[in-house]
């Protein structure tokens, strides 16, 4: 429980009060005392710790205390009296005349005022702590301690009230009464009411070392590593300059309602300045930055979770600890493949050897990674930020650790095995047990749409799509549902392929051209090869088919004309599928020479000269065997 210091400011205007005022009213600021007084001849007294009630005449003077929360309330008091009609006896049980040292101002919950004098006591029948003294009885030099406090039992107070160290009286369950946490004010005063016939009374009460313990909450504090989210340990707590605790991740301080600021300092970090509104019992969140680390994130998200397949953007706001040490700042990921586009306040940051160069950031910066959902699980990766100061003598480091998780798709996708140029399957199925619009769209490689198609799924609903390929190619194939992307990669590889791109052939000869056919559907397919230009009379037509699920190489032969002109020619191939043309190449056929049999190389006419040469050099090995 904090103990809260009362200042009495010294009212100047209520130091003295003339003989006859009646009705003067001071309304304090939250802290101050304030009085009021009703009598005929009074004198309040109010300096620091000190409060005097001197009265004389048949009326009421009482000060109050503007407070807004308290717990309990610490006074020592003496009182006597000066001048005592005879006959009168003063204090005696709840109609004598009794000093209020405390009353509760709660609106519409009935006043509650508890008396005391020389021996008080609790009578059991009034809201008064009664006793009786005899006319002309005074407390000179004789100072009781009173402390009033309320203790919370379950959803109930208790109120506690001791004397010079003693439980005078507990009354319980005093919440029907009273209830601490709404009180408005703290009143103090001294009756001078008559009993009988136009009675009066003279005498002093002083109030000395009051204090007011306010109300305190319970404030449960985690600290942890702002960028390696690790618990931190010997964190000090300031509060206006004042050391007022040294923490560990989890520990707690005692604050009293209202507004406070508090610092946080541990060797090796970046203090925390941090402004709490406290109304109740709470827990407070503190991250620390090594002061190796240049900047703070601000605004990052917590908790990520990304559909399979999806594009995610992650927007933080980076901002400075301190701008001398934010200079030439580059940005490097680790750990993240599919990045698609960094940001820099709205502005793409093009890639410098793996790095992403922001400049100097003088300010809050809001920095974007977009990048595409890998498979179902949990993945990471690493922001690095390097800095310097202006003059590059020290770089500073600051990198943090992001998770996030990729959870499955509300609905099952089942594409073709392999895609096709035409007509492919696409089928989909419901499993969330949800009702939403989906829309299928294929964009070429240039992000153009060239195909698309929506369905409106019901629980549990199977449909399937007709994605209609145009061209082989790449392709991104997009499932658009309540505001999210889930994005796929298409390749239509070619269905036909010509494996004899070039060939030699000799005149007079043969030649073969060789196509490559791959049927990825669950149908027969036919095609008309045709084979046509350079050194060919007629155009050559075949007509094929290839099973469901298979390949195989067709071959076309073709023979190659004596007479030719040219050492080169080109041939053209095109397949068509029924009327529509659905594959055409070339063929470069270069011609050689024809037959007879070549020895070291070169041309057929040089061939009877080598033999010749061949010849006379084995006739004169043989005449020098014979020699020997």
């Amino acid at each position: 429980m904090k103990k809260l210091g009362v200042l009495l400011a010294l009212l100047v205007l209520f130091g003295t009060l003339a003989t006859g005022t009646v009705g003067a009213v001071y309304i304090p600021s939250s802290g101050d005392f304030g009085v009021y007084i009703f009598g005929s001849s009074s004198n309040v007294t109010i300096s620091d710790g000190r409060l005097v009630l001197d009265a004389t005449g048949s009326e009421y003077v009482r000060a109050w205390l503007n407070v807004t929360e308290f717990q309990a309330i610490e006074f020592d008091y003496q009182a006597y009296a000066n001048n005592v009609l005879s006959g009168v006896s003063f204090m005696s049980g709840s109609s004598g005349v009794g000093l209020t040292f405390i009353e509760y101002d709660t609106g519409s919950i009935e006043v509650r005022k508890i008396s005391g004098a020389n021996y008080p006591q609790y009578d059991g029948s009034s809201d008064t702590i009664g006793g009786s003294i005899d006319a002309g009885t005074s407390f000179r030099n004789k100072y009781v301690h009173f402390r009033i406090e309320f203790q919370q039992r379950g959803t109930e107070w208790d109120l506690l009230v001791y004397k010079d160290g003693f439980l005078l009286y507990n009354l319980t369950n005093v919440q029907q009464h009273i209830d601490p946490l709404s009180i408005e004010k703290v009143v103090f005063g001294v009756p001078a009411v008559g009993i009988g016939n136009n009675l009066g009374w003279q005498g002093k009460v002083e109030f000395n070392n009051i204090q007011i313990y306010e109300v305190e909450y319970h404030i449960q504090l985690s600290l942890k590593d702002a960028l390696s989210n690790q618990p931190l340990t010997g964190v000090t707590v300031k509060e206006n300059g004042n050391v007022i605790g040294t923490l560990v991740d989890g520990g707690s301080l005692d604050l009293t309602k209202g507004t406070h600021t508090l610092t946080f300092e541990k060797s090796g970090y970046w203090s925390v300045t941090k402004t709490i509104d406290v109304q109740g019992d709470m827990t407070v969140s503190v991250e620390m930055y090594p002061d190796s680390a240049a900047f703070k994130f601000e605004n990052f998200p917590s908790d990520i979770s990304i559909p399979e397949n999806t594009i995610y953007t992650l927007t933080f706001t980076l901002s400075p600890i301190s701008t001398d040490a934010a200079y030439n700042t580059y940005l490097s990921l680790s750990g993240l493949s599919n990045v698609l586009e960094v940001q820099k306040d709205g502005q793409a940051v093009s890639p410098e050897s793996g790095k992403y160069y922001l400049g100097d950031i003088s300010g809050p910066t809001q920095i974007s990674i977009k990048f595409k959902a890998g498979a179902v699980g949990q993945h990471g990766f690493t922001l690095s930020f390097e800095s310097h100061d202006a003059i590059m003598s020290k770089t500073y480091t600051t990198t943090k650790s992001v998770t996030y998780t990729v959870e499955p798709l509300p609905f099952s996708v089942q594409m073709p095995s392999e895609w096709q140029v035409g007509q492919n399957e696409l089928r989909i199925s419901e499993s969330s047990g949800q009702s939403y619009l989906i829309t299928a769209v294929l964009k070429d490689s240039q992000g153009n749409e060239v195909w698309s198609d929506s369905h409106a799924f019901s629980p549990y609903e199977a449909y399937s799509f007709s994605v209609n390929v145009p061209s082989e190619g790449q392709y991104t194939l997009e499932l658009q549902w309540n505001g999210q992307v889930a994005t796929y990669d298409v390749t239509v590889n070619p269905a036909i392929t010509l494996t004899t791109k070039q060939l030699t052939v000799e005149k007079g000869g043969e030649g073969t051209i060789v196509l490559h056919f791959k049927n990825p559907s669950s149908d027969v397919q036919y095609y008309t090869i045709k084979v046509s230009g350079g050194f060919l009379p007629s155009e050559i037509n075949q007509s094929i088919s290839v099973g469901p699920l298979t390949e195989k190489d067709v071959s076309i032969a073709f023979a190659v004309p004596e007479d030719l002109t040219y050492d080169a020619y080109e041939l053209q191939v095109q397949v068509l599928q029924g009327n529509a043309t659905v594959f055409q190449d070339k063929v470069a056929v270069s011609i050689g020479d024809s037959g007879g049999f070549t020895l070291f190389g070169g041309s057929s006419g040089n061939t009877w000269l080598w033999l010749g040469v061949g010849g006379l050099g084995l006739l004169a090995l043989v005449g020098l065997a014979r020699r020997r």
